[in-house]
């Protein structure tokens, strides 16, 4: 026996003062009739009236009363084995369920639950529970704990979300969770075990720390049918759908094509097993500005979230670009030219001027400017361009032959150093490639470009370096200036220094640096789910991003990157401009297909028995022991006395007021 707390003793002062009002009444409170007194004699007052205790009873429980407090304040607690203080044979369930979305097909999340309900009814009274959220993120909803009502309620507070569950990731996020257990863990992971949620390697499903694995597989033979691909062209207004079936019997669906909420066409498909089917389209007659296309399935499966798919979709119009050559008879802007003639899909009308002819031009009439060569440009015209993009548009300049005797690049400032050869016959190529550009997306083919010539640039801090050739030398730097940006080719745009232009991926690549001085929005505008979006990434200097459901959207951190965690129509407003983005279900979670019983029996097998869980090495040895407060055992005393004590002090009050016989 130990005392926690020892100066609570103090308290017991206390008892004197039921001691002392038992002890103020020494008059019987029963008064006896008498006919007369009229005639007895008066007797002769007491000088000391005789003060004893009353009410034994009464006294005994009101000390006990006060002791009992006081003892629960001074906490005396047993000395016992920590095996029989902590852990014994209890042990800590973690109840995983999985929310992904394949778990809101049919009557899955239903079985789910009755399932985690199963889990708590059979633990031991010393068991605690744990109910953790598998979905996009591994979330804590209930921390340990022996309440099984607590754990019941939220679980009601769960839900299936729209994103797929990589098992792979899942057990590494649990991995944190099971080493700061203090009790050997049974972990339970409530599934409906897709196959697609697997990771590559069958390593990666095994726990890293001691922990009894239990999957509970709430998979049904649901079938299930998906638009798996929705691919539109802005410029002719033709549609194409995927739908492919995953179920083992044949289906029938309609196919139905929306633009802006108004139904256009719908069509029957039939589908064989487990087969695909195109749908295609008559064209659609787009309107100005983003048009909102949904081709639904119906009637509708067990999986709601793939029997839909959206696309953003804006009409081309003519885009005038001026391009600005040297020499007129010259050929530095004459690939450039070729190569924006053959994007139908941007529609770019390139005009090509000399360069002297700047300051009789109307830039502000252009989308962007393309200078083939920048040391064709004079003082003069290079402060136009320099007002252009500090306006807000958008320049593309190469470095070409001219350049060889400048200092400096004209309107960025860079310094140029010198003209570095690469040989006769030896040429460089390019090193590294910021492949998440939205320029030079899928442009990895630049690598077989061989570079003869370019000019070496000494990049500002405010430079931002997008490619670099294999010596080390920048290629493609990109300056914001004013409200604009200017990207800087430093090798020439013609066949002088490279062969670039004669490349298969030259076209491309003109394509995505056209597309980025846009603003990146293009006329076909859709996003991953779980992908971030930004206004400078959709051209938008500011603004603000709404979600589907028409509210402003939070930026991550209190940035303007927007998580795109719903499903829906995005859409961003600034500027004097609005562009939609599209964000799809993942088809990859529409094949409900499960893993078969023989890997779900060798997943499981790679848990450990609790059992055999490693005993930490800061443990107290078995003949160490702990305290185990008795406090709340003196509380229910305290709880019982107070009872007994209010009973008796009634009885008493009967008695002074005359009512007991």
């Amino acid at each position: 026996m130990t005392l926690l707390a020892p100066l609570f003793f103090v308290g017991l002062l206390a008892i004197g003062l039921p001691l002392w009002l038992h002890r103020l009444s020494a008059e019987n409170p029963n008064r006896q009739r008498f006919s007369s007194a009229m005639f007895l004699e008066a007797g002769e007052p007491r000088r000391v009236l005789a003060k004893t205790l009353q009410y034994l009873l009464l006294l005994a429980l009101r000390i006990a009363v006060i002791a009992a407090l006081v003892f629960a304040f001074v906490q005396p607690a047993l000395w016992r084995p920590p095996q029989a203080a902590a852990t014994g044979t209890a042990r800590l369930h973690i109840v995983v369920l999985d929310t992904s979305a394949s778990m809101a097909a049919g009557d899955r999340w239903d079985r789910a639950l009755g399932a985690a309900d199963d889990i708590l009814d059979a633990l031991e009274p010393d068991d605690r529970a744990e109910l953790i959220a598998a979905g996009r993120v591994t979330e804590v909803v209930t921390a340990p704990t022996l309440d099984r009502t607590l754990v019941r309620q939220s679980l009601a507070t769960v839900e299936p979300g729209v994103f797929p569950l990589d098992f792979g990731v899942l057990m590494r996020a649990l991995d944190g969770i099971v080493r700061g257990a203090e009790q050997p863990v049974v972990l339970h992971l409530v599934t409906d075990a897709q196959q697609t949620g697997l990771p590559t390697r069958f390593g990666e499903l095994a726990p890293r720390a001691a922990v009894e694995l239990v999957v509970h597989t709430v998979a049904g033979s649901e079938g299930n049918v998906a638009i798996e691909t929705l691919a539109g062209s802005a410029l002719d207004g033709t549609l194409t759908a995927t739908v492919r079936s995953f179920d083992a019997s044949p289906r029938v669906k309609t196919v139905r094509l929306e633009q802006d909420g108004t139904l256009v066409e719908e069509q029957t498909v039939e589908l064989a097993p487990s087969a695909r089917a195109q749908v295609s389209f008559g064209a659609l007659t787009l309107a100005a500005g983003p048009n909102r296309v949904r081709v639904t399935l119906t009637p509708g499966d067990e999986l709601p979230f793939d029997d839909a798919r959206i696309l953003a979709l804006r009409r081309p119009e003519p885009r005038p670009v001026l391009l600005v050559a040297g020499d007129l008879r010259a050929q530095d802007a004459f690939f450039i030219d070729a190569a924006m003639d053959s994007l139908a899909a941007l529609a770019l009308k390139p005009s090509t001027i000399a360069a002297d002819a700047l300051a009789d031009t109307m830039l502000a009439d252009y989308e962007f400017v393309v200078v083939a060569d920048a040391g064709s440009l004079g003082n003069d015209e290079a402060a136009t361009l320099s007002d252009y993009v500090a306006s807000g548009g958008g320049l593309l300049m190469g470095l070409g032959v001219r350049s060889a005797t400048l200092a400096e690049v004209p309107l960025t400032g860079e310094r140029l150093t010198n003209l570095s050869l690469a040989g006769d016959d030896a040429y460089t190529s390019i090193g590294t490639l910021d492949a998440s550009h939205p320029a030079l997306r899928g442009l990895d083919a630049l690598r077989a470009a061989k570079f003869f010539r370019y000019t070496a640039v000494t990049p500002d801090p405010s430079d931002e370096v997008l490619m670099s050739l294999e010596t080390g030398a920048p290629l493609l730097l990109e300056r914001s200036l004013g409200d604009g940006r200017v990207l800087l080719f430093t090798s020439s745009l013609d066949r002088e220094w490279n062969d670039l232009a004669v490349q298969p991926v030259f076209v491309p690549f003109i394509a995505g640096l056209s597309n980025h001085l846009l603003g990146g929005a293009g006329f076909s505008s859709e996003a991953e789910l779980g992908s971030t979006l930004a206004l400078r990434a959709m051209g938008l200097q500011g603004g603000q991003i709404f979600d589907p459901a028409g509210n402003a959207a939070l930026g991550l951190g209190g940035t303007d990157d927007v998580l795109l965690d719903e499903l829906g129509f995005y859409e961003l407003a600034g500027g004097g401009r609005n562009e939609v983005v599209a964000v799809n279900f993942d088809v990859r979670e529409s094949d409900l297909t499960a893993v078969d019983a023989a890997t779900l029996e060798r997943w499981q097998a790679l848990g450990q028995p609790t059992a055999a869980a490693p005993t930490s090495t800061t443990a107290a040895d078995a003949t160490d022991t702990v305290p185990t407060p008795l406090g709340y055992s003196i509380l229910f005393l305290v709880l019982l006395a107070l009872g007994v004590e209010s009973w008796v002090g009634n009885w008493h009050l009967r008695i002074r007021r005359g009512i007991a016989a």
